[in-house]
């Protein structure tokens, strides 16, 4: 009986544990949108392969008919400005979706 309940009660700190590194993790992740001057599918394998590998991207999604690329990334290892740059620096033109477009575009 007594070894039930320290299973128990290992599985639970243990859950609890995890819960709370995942509320750490997520409020470190932040998300940008971009429109980028991607014209074909090897624009969008070019950032995907590039970008997807930058210090802190957790996520990244193109839209090439929307000419988009949605990061989500770790804020304490990138920022905004350096994704910008460095898909200017692969060749695009670049520029941040704002909240207000992201509202007209979800209508």
């Amino acid at each position: 009986m007594m070894k039930r309940i320290i299973i128990i009660l290992v599985a639970l700190v243990s859950t609890l544990t995890m819960s709370a590194d995942n509320k750490k993790k997520a409020k470190n992740v932040e998300s940008v949108t971009f429109n980028v001057s991607m014209h074909c599918e090897n624009c969008q394998k070019k950032i995907e392969g590039t970008i997807g590998w930058e210090k802190g991207v957790k996520d990244l999604k193109t839209d090439l008919e929307k000419k988009t690329v949605t990061i989500k990334f770790d804020v304490r290892k990138t920022n905004k400005q350096q994704l910008q740059e460095k898909i200017q620096e692969l060749g695009y033109d670049v520029e941040e979706v704002t909240a207000e477009e992201k509202k007209i575009e979800s209508k």
